[in-house]
């Protein structure tokens, strides 16, 4: 009887065994996604919610998210190595200069950056004949940086931009610039160590970011795979508008800040979520406006330039 019930025992954990390999060998293998950030920041929520909550996974992807600067990212978008850059306003000037690359899709529709300077300085007029901490030249950051800086008076040449990238924080605490613009999350850091925030952009700007940003020969040779990626990137977008509960675990996890910070600036961008993956009309006219004046264009720049929403109208049909 025992050497029956052993032989029993047996046959199921063979049959158990080999249901499982079955099943594991039925599991699709997960694409990677490489997706590029120009930082760390609250603006990239849902693709860290994405992440997280294995939203990304349920459509066949393993995310790769990793920080680059523009050069870097743009030029990662056109060998291939690169599938998303999520600097839209990078994207865009790279798209109105001629490189094949356009945006898909768009995640916020206000920025998250503020104009942060060290605790003696109270007003942006003290700011005039100072070098002020930049990212790159034509990056979103400095279109911001110029656009509070003219809102209160100041035009180009009454002020300097150094370019420091990702280490504009640094280059502030460190005394190098006396004001600089930063995301959301640096701010945080920047606040908490007693510099003074003098201007918020998503009070007075409309400005897409966190988007997809993709080449063209990508967008015409993945239509399928990019599509999924914009699916999944929609999905993430709608939780991280709607679910605070389950989102506050991924930012304080994340981007290691405690659970009152990570409230607060949840709180700060809770309405710039772009629902349906597109830019408003305000948004794309600031930024139209901007970059036809800083670039020289004869004309304003046309959506089509920019754009390929094909994918989202081919998604809303279903």
């Amino acid at each position: 009887m025992r050497d029956w019930n052993e032989m029993l025992i047996a046959v199921a954990i063979a049959l158990l065994l080999m249901s499982s390999g079955a099943f594991a060998q039925q599991q699709p293998k997960l694409r990677p996604l490489r997706i590029a950030l120009p930082s760390n920041t609250i603006g990239a929520t849902h693709f860290y919610v994405g992440k997280s909550l294995g939203i990304f996974e349920s459509y066949g992807f393993e995310p790769q998210i990793l920080v680059l600067e523009p050069r870097a990212a743009l030029a990662a978008l056109l060998t291939g190595d690169l599938d998303f850059y999520t600097a839209t306003g990078t994207t865009t000037r790279a798209a109105l200069r001629g490189v094949p690359v356009r945006i898909i899709m768009v995640g916020l529709n206000r920025p998250d950056h503020a104009l942060v300077a060290a605790k003696e300085i109270t007003s942006v007029e003290q700011l005039r004949g100072k070098v002020l901490g930049g990212y790159t030249a034509q990056a979103t950051v400095n279109v911001i940086l110029i656009e509070l800086m003219r809102r209160k008076g100041l035009r180009p040449d009454e002020y300097k931009i150094l370019n420091v990238g990702t280490a504009r924080l640094a280059a502030l605490t460190a005394g190098n610039v006396p004001a600089a613009v930063l995301n959301g999350l640096e701010t945080v850091y920047a606040v908490k160590q007693g510099f003074r925030v003098l201007a918020r952009a998503a009070e007075v700007i409309e400005l897409s970011t966190g988007g997809l940003g993709a080449s063209v020969a990508n967008l015409q040779n993945k239509r399928d795979v990019f599509r999924r990626a914009i699916q999944a990137t929609l999905e993430s977008i709608r939780i991280t508008a709607t679910q605070k509960e389950r989102v506050l675990p991924v930012l304080m996890k994340q981007l290691s800040l405690s659970q009152e910070d990570a409230a607060s600036i949840y709180d700060a961008v809770h309405s710039a979520w772009a629902l349906d993956g597109r830019p408003t009309a305000g948004a794309t006219k600031f930024e139209f406006d901007i970059d036809q004046r800083d670039m020289g264009l004869k004309e304003p720049p046309r959506p089509e330039q920019v754009f390929d929403f094909s994918l989202l109208d081919e998604l809303g049909k279903r």
